[in-house]
This record gives structure tokens, sequence and C-alpha cells, in this order.
């Protein structure tokens, strides 16, 4: 859904009606729990804030039926493979190596790779259109 504002989402489809306990956010902050340490089995439904991270900082701002459901962070993620942008902190992830990450912590058995795969493609992409002497600055990084 694309959106910033209630109204916004709203129009995008997602209502506050929409959001209920079995909702959670994955967005770290104080107010986050470790979602490696939590119990989420009633958690059904997960929103993952997309965009800068200013921006999903300033959505979460915005929409304070999003800011009050149960809200998770990573405690031990993998280190970020999107070189060509720069996070707040070395622990912060993209969108789609969240929505990994979340995937495979939630069902260990599922296979990531092809959302691990298409992130490594957009970085090779990306990095592909910095010129050679500019491109030492971006150092991609072993998965752990």
């Amino acid at each position: 859904m694309v959106g910033e504002s209630p109204e916004q989402l709203q129009q995008a489809g997602l209502s506050s009606a929409d959001l209920n306990a079995s909702t959670a956010v994955l967005f770290p902050g104080p107010a986050s729990q470790p979602l490696e340490e939590a119990n989420t089995s009633a958690i059904k439904s997960w929103l993952l804030l997309d965009g800068t991270w200013r921006k999903a900082a300033k959505i979460l701002h915005l929409n304070p039926h999003i800011a009050a459901l149960p809200r998770f962070h990573f405690a031990h993620p993998p280190t970020s493979q999107y070189v060509v942008r720069k996070a707040p902190a070395e622990h912060h992830l993209s969108t789609a190596e969240a929505a990994a990450y979340l995937l495979k912590t939630l069902e260990p058995g599922l296979n990531v790779q092809p959302i691990n795969t298409a992130m490594a493609a957009l970085v090779d992409k990306q990095l592909g259109q910095i010129p050679p002497k500019l491109r030492n600055r971006y150092q991609k990084t072993e998965e752990r």
C-alpha cells in the first residue's frame, strides 16, 4: 500500500479497523521488543514500513493507530547487503532484507533465498551505475 497519512493509507485500502491485536509493526525504536525473543504466535499480520528511514518514521508518527500496535525489532539481524544506501545504524536493514529475515525467523524452514537473490541483483545493478572510480566506496560484506 502506498500512503503516508491516515487518509492516504485508508484510500490505499488500510483502515484502522483492519488493525487489531493480531497485527504488529516491524520497526525499531524505544517501544519495540526483540523479535527473536518474543512470543509472536498471536500475530497474524505484519506491517513493514517502506521508504527512507526518515519517511518510515514519519509514517509511524502520522498514524497513531499504527504506532499503538505491538512493535518489534531484530536483536540479531544479519549484516545488510544494501551498500548503496546509508542506514542510521549498522544493524538496520532495507525493507526487503527485513522481510526476508522476518520470514526466516517466523518460519525457519521457509526458503527466503529468492528475496535475497533479488536484493543482490538490485544492489549489483545500482553499483553498475556508479562510475568505476567511485565504486570502492561501496563495499559489499559477506552474508552471515
